[in-house]
């Protein structure tokens, strides 16, 4: 006898997969029927132990497995099977599965054949599992998806990631019109066309993250219901918003950690009106340049954090009036333009943690509501009276005290919180400083303290006393002329 009750009672309920393996043996919990981690040679082994009601079968780590030797005549009889899953067990070919012995596997809807090696799945043998909806192959051997032979109408979800697969063309995918979620991570994906989708009308979830892709061309065509590309952890060099302009639904593109460089081109007739939230995280881009994200105007998160940025443009988030959510922590940013977030009245949270900011403008935190969570621990902050209106504005938000910045200078208030640090009291010069409602002052890279608005004012006011000097003179030589 296989069945051990005592051990299946006691941990059927933490068994998941092979990462997580069954203590050793067979055993059966009502119409589920789990074995790991046993010396299995002979189907009959299963066959007089499995009830023929049984509707869930985990088989896990077997060893010796009759199953890697083409017997899988177990299953015949099986009819009330719902879900069936090999976790680790070797299992090299599947074309001694016959069509015979899953002809009457009718209700199953869950097949997992993962942590194989698999190097070809045979997707021809499956045609007659017509309720299948799940189906998992992570962790295999497959160098290629096939010819298109996937004919499971009712498939919604599959994953073929941690595979060797290395390009995805078009066609691979037929028979999958209700394909909801396809996971090709970490694989070896260089080249995968966007024309294949136009084979899973109704995929939602595309994963391609942990692969080789430095390009995708221009999806030409409209596509309905995607809603989120993961495409983080490639080779991008550039972020193009034209090859999206398709995707009808996209919600959410997550392209951190890969080495972008470049600001996305901004063309205002190809514009992505759904996209929502954007990931562009662990990246190269060294400054946000004007109108950076003017291609998804109804953006409403927007990350940009560990990419090593000195220099914002006042006019980055002038395009894109519904943002709640900015993440810049983890860069080099000096200064912030004061009208940088003027126009963002939906701002919720704003963080710029560990950057090098060591005064925050009045007229910066004017523009902010005090509704909004401020993160900025990790700044280099001087606190003396320029300090004060930071903790002034600090005190009225709904930010907590714990989240408040630390002080990096003078020395007698070095790693103080703000909160607690005893400012200068006698700051009537420094903190009240006008906000002029037309103010567009703009941070010069280079110079984190210039300021163009007064330097305008200093060039008209030079203008007009050259002026002045020239009127006096002519004025002068004109009379001398007049006395001659």
């Amino acid at each position: 006898m296989l069945i051990s009750h005592q051990i299946c009672i006691n941990h059927y309920d933490v068994f998941n997969d092979c990462e997580n393996p069954f203590p050793s043996g067979c055993c059966s919990v009502g119409t589920a029927f789990v074995c790991d981690g046993v010396n299995l040679t002979h189907a009959h082994e299963l066959t007089d132990e499995i009830p023929h009601s049984c509707t869930n079968i985990n088989i896990a780590n077997a060893k010796n497995s009759f199953i890697s030797n083409g017997d899988w005549k177990f299953l015949s009889n099986l009819t009330n099977l719902r879900e069936l899953s090999f976790f680790n067990t070797k299992i090299s070919s599947l074309w001694d599965l016959k069509s015979v012995y899953i002809k009457n596997l009718g209700k199953l809807k869950r097949l997992s054949l993962a942590f194989g090696e698999l190097q070809i799945f045979p997707g021809v043998i499956f045609t007659k599992l017509s309720s299948l909806r799940y189906l998992n192959l992570k962790c295999n051997m497959l160098q290629d998806i096939g010819d298109g032979n996937w004919n499971f109408s009712s498939l919604n979800t599959l994953f073929l990631n941690n595979n060797r697969i290395t390009a995805v063309t078009t066609g691979q995918f037929k028979g999958l019109r209700n394909l909801s979620k396809l996971d090709l991570s970490y694989n070896r994906i260089g080249y995968f066309s966007l024309k294949v989708l136009d084979s899973i009308p109704n995929l939602q979830y595309l994963i391609l993250s942990f692969n080789r892709l430095a390009y995708l061309s221009e999806y030409i065509g409209q596509h309905l219901n995607l809603e989120l590309i993961f495409l983080n952890s490639n080779q991008f060099e550039s972020f193009d918003p034209f090859v999206y302009n398709g995707f009808k639904s996209l919600k959410f593109i997550v392209f951190h950690n890969n080495n972008i460089k470049d600001s996305p081109n901004v063309n205002s007739t190809k514009n992505v009106t759904s996209l929502m939230g954007l990931s562009l995280s662990v990246n190269a881009i060294k400054h946000l340049t004007p109108f950076f994200f003017d291609s998804f105007p109804c953006l409403h998160e927007a990350s940009v954090e560990h990419n090593g940025m000195h220099y914002i443009d006042e006019t980055t988030f002038r395009g894109v009036p519904n943002l709640t959510s900015i993440t810049m922590a983890h860069n080099q940013i000096h200064t912030i333009p004061r009208q940088l977030f003027q126009h963002l009245q939906k701002l919720d949270i704003i963080e710029l943690q560990f950057n090098r900011i060591q005064i925050f403008d009045p007229i910066f935190l004017n523009h902010l509501s005090p509704q909004v969570q401020l993160f900025i621990v990790g700044n280099p902050l001087v606190c003396d009276c320029q300090a004060v209106p930071l903790l002034k504005w600090l005190k009225q938000s709904k930010n907590p005290p714990n989240l408040f910045p630390e002080c990096r200078s003078p020395t007698a208030l070095q790693n103080q919180s703000i909160y607690y640090a005893e400012l200068p009291q006698d700051c009537s010069n420094t903190t009240e400083m006008p906000v002029y409602p037309n103010d567009t002052t703009t941070l010069h890279p280079s110079e984190p303290g210039y300021d163009e608005y007064t330097l305008y004012l200093y060039l008209i006011a030079g203008t007009f006393i050259m002026m002045l000097m020239c009127i006096c003179y002519a004025s002068l030589r004109f009379g001398r002329q007049e006395a001659s």
